[in-house]
C-alpha cells in the first residue's frame, strides 16, 4: 500500500511569511485599492505581495507617469495616491513628478526600493538615497531598515500625507529589510513586533483625513465682517477641494449672497454656471471694486500675484503654513474650509442674518462682469472659426462647446500643452470640484498622459463621460508611450494633441525671427523645433487606438464625437490637430517674459519683439535713441511673414 505523500507546509520551500506581506496588509487596512508604478528586482517581492493582498497594480511605461497618475487618482478620489518604483533609475525617474505633487499639495505615499544597507556609499548596482533626492519635495521621507518599522510608517505616512498642507511622503524599503526573515528570530522589542503600530487605530475612520475646526469667536467675527462689507468676494482654493466643501461653499454663498471665484483643483467647487460665480479671467476688475476678500483654502502665490492687488482680506485655511504674511489680512482663521463654512452657516441661521441692502446690486454686477467677459472671449474665438491651420483660441472654444452639447460640460479636463494651457481655461465652465487638472506651479509638460490615466481609474463615471486630455507635441514627446497603458486597460480617454512643432516654435516668430536668425548659424535649420507635421494619430493607431487627424476647424466637432464614442466603448483615442504655429501662449507677450529675451540684439528682434521691448522695458532711453512708441501686438492675431522678420 502506497503511503500518501506528506504535505509540506508553506514556508519550507519559499520565504513565507515575508516582510513584504506587512506592506500589503497595511495598505489594505488603510483602504488602498490601486497602485501605479514599474517593477524592478529590488522590489519584486514587495509589489507581488501588494498584489496578493488585493491591491490592483497598474504597470506603467515610465515612473514619472506613474506619479502623475497617482496624483490625478488622489484628486479624483480624495485618497492618497500610491506609487511603487525600484531603486536607482526608478526612484530618479519619479523626482520631477513628485515635485509637481508637492506643489499641488496632493497626498501620496511612495513605496520605493533601496539598496542593501551594507552597500551604503559603495559603488553598488543602482544606488539611490531617497532622503537625499526627495527631502525638499516631500512632507518627509523615511528609510525603513527593518520589517518591524513597515506598518508604523505606512500608517503614519497615510495620516500625515492627508494633513493640510497635504503632500507626498516617500518610504524607502532597502532590499536587506525586505529579505529579513519574519517573524523575527529573536523576541520582539518592548513595544511589540510592529513598533508603535496599532491595527485600525482610528476604527472605521482609519485612513481618512482628520478635520480641524476654527475658533468659534473668530468664525463669528468673520461672518460679521462679511455681512458688514458692501462688496465682498470669496476666492476658493485647493483646500476647498481637499476638504470636500463644495456643498457648504454653495450654501454659504447663497445665504450670504457673496460672489465666488475658484482656482486650480477647486474649479467647479461652485458650479461655474451658478449666478454667484465669477471667473478669475475678470479677477482684476472684480477685485479692484471689492472691499473685502475671503481667501478660502487658497494657496496664494505667483499665479495670484501674491495677492498684491487684493482688498482687505480674511484668510481661512486648514494650516497656519497657508496663512500668508504677504497679504493685508484683517482676520485669520485656522480650520478646514468644510468645517469653518459649516460653522459660519450655523452662525447665520442661529442669528437669522439676512444679506445687507445693496448686496443684490453687487452680485448682479459681478455676474454681468463675468458674463460680458465670457461673451467677449467667445466672440473673439469665433473670429477664427475658418482660420487654417487651427487657431488655439477657436480650438479651445470648440472643445468646450462640444463638451457642453454632448456631456453637459461634465468631462474631466487635463490641461498639458503649453499654448493650449493659456487658451483653454477661459472657456471651461466646470461643474464639480476636481474636474480641471493641470501641472500647478510646476508648470511643466508631459504630465497629462499619466494624469488622465489616474483620473479614469479613479472615476468610474468617465466610462460615460470620457476624460479629455489636452496635450502639446512636446509633452507627447516626453510621455506618449504611456498611452499604451490607457489602451491596455481600456480607459475612456481622448488625447487631443495640438501639433505646432513643439517647444518654443511659436516664440520664434516674435523673438527669434522666422529663420531663427537670433541663434547661431549652426542651429538655424531647426532652432528649438521638432520635425513638422508629425502624425501622432498614426503612431497610436498602429497599436490599436482610435485615431483622428484634424487640419480644418470645421472637422473638430465630428472628430471629437467619433473619438468619444470610441472612448466610451473602451478604445482610447488620439486626436491630432494641426495648429497655427505662430500663435503663442499669451503670457509670452507679458512684461515679465521680455526679460527672458533681453539678451537678443535689437537688430535681430522681429517686429513684434521690438514692440514688446519698446513698451515693457522702460530702462532703455528709447526717445534718445530715436525709437518712437509702437502699438502693442495682439497675441491672438497670427504672425505674418513680414512681422516675423527683423
Amino acid at each position: 500500500m502506497t503511503e500518501a505523500p506528506q504535505e509540506i507546509p508553506l514556508g519550507a520551500r519559499e520565504m513565507k511569511p515575508n516582510a513584504s506581506e506587512y506592506i500589503g496588509e497595511a495598505l489594505r487596512e488603510h483602504g488602498c485599492e490601486i497602485a501605479f508604478g514599474i517593477h524592478g528586482g529590488h522590489i519584486w517581492c514587495m509589489v507581488d505581495e501588494i498584489s496578493n493582498h488585493g491591491v490592483k497594480m497598474i504597470t506603467m511605461r515610465h515612473e514619472q507617469a506613474a506619479v502623475y497618475a497617482a496624483e490625478a487618482y488622489s484628486k479624483v478620489t480624495n485618497k492618497p495616491g500610491v506609487v511603487f518604483a525600484t531603486v536607482g533609475p526608478g526612484v530618479g525617474n519619479c523626482v520631477s513628478a513628485v515635485q509637481q505633487a508637492h506643489f499641488a499639495i496632493t497626498p501620496m505615499v511612495l513605496l520605493l526600493g533601496g539598496i542593501l544597507v551594507c552597500h551604503d556609499k559603495t559603488y553598488t548596482i543602482q544606488p539611490s538615497y531617497v532622503d537625499d533626492l526627495m527631502r525638499h519635495i516631500t512632507k518627509w521621507t523615511e528609510r525603513c531598515i527593518h520589517p518591524e518599522m513597515f506598518k508604523h510608517f505606512i500608517a503614519r505616512a497615510w495620516k500625515d500625507s492627508q494633513a493640510y498642507p497635504k503632500g507626498p511622503i516617500a518610504l524607502e524599503f532597502p532590499l536587506s529589510a525586505l529579505l529579513t526573515a519574519v517573524p523575527p528570530l529573536v523576541p520582539p522589542g518592548l513595544l511589540g513586533q510592529h513598533v508603535n503600530y496599532r491595527e485600525k487605530w482610528y476604527g472605521d475612520n482609519t485612513g481618512k483625513p482628520i478635520p480641524v475646526g476654527g475658533d468659534p469667536q473668530l468664525v463669528e467675527k468673520a461672518v460679521k465682517m462679511i455681512y458688514e462689507a458692501q462688496r465682498p468676494v470669496i476666492m476658493a482654493g485647493d483646500g476647498v477641494h481637499w476638504s470636500e466643501a463644495s456643498a457648504e461653499l454653495v450654501e454659504f454663498a447663497e445665504l450670504a449672497q457673496v460672489p465666488v471665484s475658484d482656482r486650480r483643483i477647486a474649479r467647479g467647487s461652485i458650479p461655474e454656471v451658478h449666478p454667484l460665480y465669477w471667473g478669475s479671467q475678470v479677477g482684476r476688475a472684480v477685485l479692484g471694486e471689492s472691499d473685502l476678500a475671503v481667501s478660502l483654502g487658497m494657496k496664494v502665490g505667483w499665479f495670484d500675484e501674491y495677492g498684491a492687488s487684493w482688498p482687505r482680506t480674511i484668510q481661512i485655511n486648514e494650516s497656519p503654513d497657508h496663512i500668508f504674511p504677504w497679504i493685508g489680512t484683517e482676520l485669520a482663521v485656522v480650520g478646514s474650509p468644510k468645517v469653518v463654512l459649516r460653522q459660519m452657516i450655523d452662525c447665520i441661521k442661529a442669528n437669522n442674518l439676512k444679506p445687507p441692502a445693496g448686496r443684490a446690486e453687487w452680485t448682479s454686477h459681478t455676474l454681468e462682469t463675468h458674463n460680458n467677459g465670457y461673451a467677449a472671449r467667445q466672440a473673439k474665438a469665433e473670429k477664427y472659426k475658418d482660420h487654417k491651420p487651427v487657431h488655439f483660441g477657436y480650438l479651445a472654444k470648440a472643445i468646450w462647446d462640444f463638451s457642453e452639447e454632448r456631456y453637459g460640460g461634465r468631462n474631466r479636463i487635463i490641461i498639458d500643452g503649453y499654448t493650449i494651457s493659456d487658451y483653454m481655461p477661459a472657456f471651461i465652465r466646470a461643474r464639480y470640484s476636481g474636474q480641471v487638472m493641470d501641472a500647478s506651479e510646476q508648470a511643466g509638460v508631459g504630465h497629462g498622459v499619466g494624469m488622465a490615466i489616474g483620473a479614469a481609474f479613479g472615476d468610474p463615471g468617465t466610462k460615460k463621460c470620457p476624460v479629455l486630455c489636452l496635450m502639446g507635441d512636446s509633452g507627447m514627446g516626453e510621455a506618449a508611450m504611456d498611452i499604451e497603458v490607457a489602451l491596455r486597460y481600456r480607459l475612456p480617454i481622448v488625447y487631443v494633441v495640438t501639433e505646432n512643432r513643439g517647444w518654443i516654435g511659436s516664440m520664434k516668430y516674435v523673438h527669434y525671427s522666422k529663420d531663427w536668425g537670433a541663434l547661431g548659424e549652426q542651429d538655424r535649420e531647426w532652432g528649438e523645433e521638432n520635425l513638422p507635421d508629425i502624425r501622432y494619430d498614426k503612431m497610436f493607431e498602429v497599436i490599436g487606438c482610435h485615431a483622428e487627424h484634424v487640419d480644418d476647424p470645421a472637422q473638430i466637432r465630428a472628430a471629437l464625437d467619433r473619438a468619444c464614442t470610441a472612448a466610451e466603448q473602451g478604445k482610447t483615442a488620439v486626436v491630432n490637430v494641426k495648429m497655427d504655429q505662430t500663435i503663442a501662449n499669451r503670457q509670452t507677450y507679458s512684461p515679465i517674459y521680455q526679460f527672458c529675451w533681453l539678451h537678443i540684439p535689437w537688430d535681430k528682434l522681429p517686429k513684434r519683439g521690438k514692440a514688446l521691448r519698446r513698451n515693457f522695458m522702460p530702462m532703455f532711453p528709447w526717445d534718445d535713441l530715436g525709437i518712437p512708441p509702437m502699438p502693442l501686438p495682439d497675441p491672438w492675431e497670427p504672425v505674418s511673414d513680414e512681422e516675423a522678420m527683423p
